[in-house]
């Protein structure tokens, strides 16, 4: 885990919009995919990764990606893949930031708060096992060199020090992780 990693990452995300100026879109945009399991249930990703363990409801789909968007603070493309196959896109943009509070003296930027990751990685995988990540909050891949790396919303980790478990499903390789 490596705070100078996660800077260039918020940067980009943070001067995504300047006062005065028309917005700036990033050459490779966050995608947000929803793709339908049943009739009115769908699984959501975000750039690939799970936002929960289970599907949404498909009533649950506005809200959900009006808050994904909101969250990354840059036009997003967003896909919904159906069960017949078919595919709708489109390019949302969050709304403009909200002018400082006078009466609270807090700016937009203190009131949306904004995924800080934890990267945690360990090698001796076999390559594309799949690899628990305990607290289990979601399973990862090792890459085809072996490695597995979790990338994690810090909201995810507990609120006190503990520690994280990388155990490949089929080596057994089994790493474990400060939190703190």
């Amino acid at each position: 885990m490596s705070e100078q990693q996660d800077h260039p990452r918020r940067l980009r995300r943070h001067g995504a919009a300047r006062a005065g100026s028309a917005r700036v879109v990033p050459a490779v945009l966050p995608q947000i995919v929803l793709e339908a399991v049943s009739a009115d249930t769908l699984i959501a990703t975000v750039n690939g990764d799970k936002i929960t363990a289970a599907p949404i409801a498909r009533a649950e789909v506005p809200k959900t990606v009006t808050e994904l968007v909101a969250r990354l603070g840059t036009p997003t493309r967003v896909e919904v893949r159906e069960l017949d196959g078919t595919v709708h896109a489109d390019i949302l943009t969050p709304p403009p930031p909200a002018a400082d509070d006078p009466a609270t003296g807090e700016s937009d930027t203190t009131r949306r708060s904004l995924p800080a990751l934890a990267e945690f990685t360990a090698d001796g995988y076999v390559p594309g096992e799949d690899v628990a990540i305990a607290m289990i909050v979601r399973h990862t891949s090792a890459d085809h060199t072996g490695r597995a790396r979790a990338l994690l919303d810090r909201a995810e980790l507990p609120d006190r020090p503990g520690e994280l478990i990388l155990l490949g499903r089929i080596s057994e390789t089994l790493s474990i992780h400060r939190t703190d």
